[in-house]
């Protein structure tokens, strides 16, 4: 009981903080008055809609903590709940700005993946590999794989990159010799293949495999010069000692430290910390949301940017990320990449905002029902972020997601065994 108390206080303090981080300074960011200013109005707060989302807080709260805290539904539903459902009430309280419905489909999202969490798929009689097994045949298919971006981009390798130099200098000079196979291969190695192969190395305690695995990231890094690859070195390292629950708890207790330090430094007139952290993570996607909602409301594209675009006609001149940057942001190059509910808005209003909540409950459904141990919860932290920023079918195809489902399915599926791990 003390512990839940003391989980109950952490996210009570991270909602408040977090919300007045957002009045504070994230609604006044340029983003957002460009957006206020495209809509001839401005982020306001509502008293009368944040005791709404108060309310509404602690109902999700409540339910969110009678879900088993030893189970992956309970981490990937925590997940959307701190970086998803909770932006999304904060920007609630702002009434001429974000709608009811837009908060609704978030809510929506919540409980579809809780209530799928209830159903249980048996997944013990499907054969799955050993890890060291499984160690050497990563190894051997991320060796090979690797020899056509070695042929490829190797000439073009930039050392200064590791030091985060030059980066866009190398995006510019790669991006005419890419080709489809390092389109569709390259978020299968830095987001499962490669952060699999390490946890595997670091469990059996193979100091070679491990050096080779970090090595193998790196190489990754500077062939695309993602930050996101450094970065899934950290995240599997920090996760790979953790279960589930105390994962989540210290998510939450680490934000709420980081979010006061945002304050210290705002205060002085530091802004960059909070700028690069919670404006970007936690409340962008919340902003592009009220302007896929608004852009799309009665221009529905149905996938005609996927496979379906061979039977339905784009009805636009060029893609919805740069449409968006255009019409919102004064900047036709920019890509506002959507996530999981305004990519389902963009493409069938509130029935693809529920296909794809139906897709994502699914998912982690069927992860939850092969009892993955906690130390692979990095692996699916990287993959969750993919569904906040990018639409549901080009995650699922081409950043792995649907990979990562099948090789769970043979390599870390433990629901054969009497005990979870």
């Amino acid at each position: 009981m003390k512990y839940k108390l003391s989980l109950n206080a952490n996210y009570l303090v991270y909602f408040f903080l977090l919300l007045g981080l957002y009045h504070y300074k994230i609604k006044h960011y340029p983003y957002w008055n460009l957006v206020a200013f495209k809509e001839e109005t401005y982020f306001d707060l509502s008293l009368q809609r944040l005791l709404v989302a108060i309310l509404i807080f602690l109902v999700d709260l409540y339910f969110l903590l009678k879900v088993k805290r030893g189970k992956l539904s309970y981490a990937v539903l925590s997940f959307f709940f701190l970086l998803l459902t909770i932006p999304s009430l904060i920007a609630f309280t702002s009434q001429n700005m974000y709608q009811t419905k837009l908060m609704a489909y978030h809510q929506l999202l919540f409980f579809g993946v809780l209530m799928f969490s209830k159903i249980k798929m048996d997944f013990s009689k499907i054969p799955v590999l050993n890890k060291k097994q499984s160690l050497y045949v990563l190894f051997g298919l991320i060796t090979l794989g690797m020899i056509p971006y070695l042929v490829v981009y190797g000439p073009h390798l930039n050392i200064k990159n590791l030091f985060f130099l030059d980066v866009y200098e190398t995006r510019r000079s790669i991006s005419g010799v890419s080709n489809p196979y390092f389109g569709y291969t390259y978020s299968l190695f830095t987001k499962i293949l490669v952060p699999l192969f390490l946890i595997f190395a670091l469990e059996l305690k193979n100091k070679v495999m491990t050096f080779i695995a970090i090595l193998y990231l790196i190489l990754f890094y500077l062939f695309g010069a993602h930050k996101t690859v450094y970065a899934s070195i950290i995240v599997i390292f920090v996760f790979y000692s953790l279960n589930y629950s105390s994962a989540i708890s210290k998510i939450v207790t680490w934000s709420n430290f980081l979010i006061v330090i945002c304050f210290a430094f705002a205060l002085i007139g530091i802004d960059q910390p909070w700028i690069y952290s919670f404006r970007r993570v936690h409340f962008i996607p919340t902003l592009l949301d009220i302007t896929y909602l608004d852009f799309f409301e009665h221009n529905p594209i149905f996938w005609s940017e996927s496979v379906l675009g061979a039977f339905i006609r784009y009805p636009f001149e060029t893609t919805h990320a740069h449409l968006i940057g255009e019409a919102y942001f004064n900047s036709p190059g920019m890509d506002a990449n959507n996530g999981l509910i305004s990519d389902g808005y963009m493409n069938f209003g509130t029935w693809g905002v529920v296909i794809n909540v139906f897709i994502v409950a699914c998912y982690s459904m069927i992860l939850d029902s092969m009892k993955v141990a906690p130390k692979y919860f990095g692996l699916f932290v990287l993959m969750l972020f993919s569904f906040m920023s990018s639409s549901t079918p080009t995650v699922m195809l081409t950043h792995g997601a649907l990979a990562l489902l099948v090789i769970s399915m043979f390599i870390l599926n433990r629901s054969g065994l009497s005990t979870e791990h």
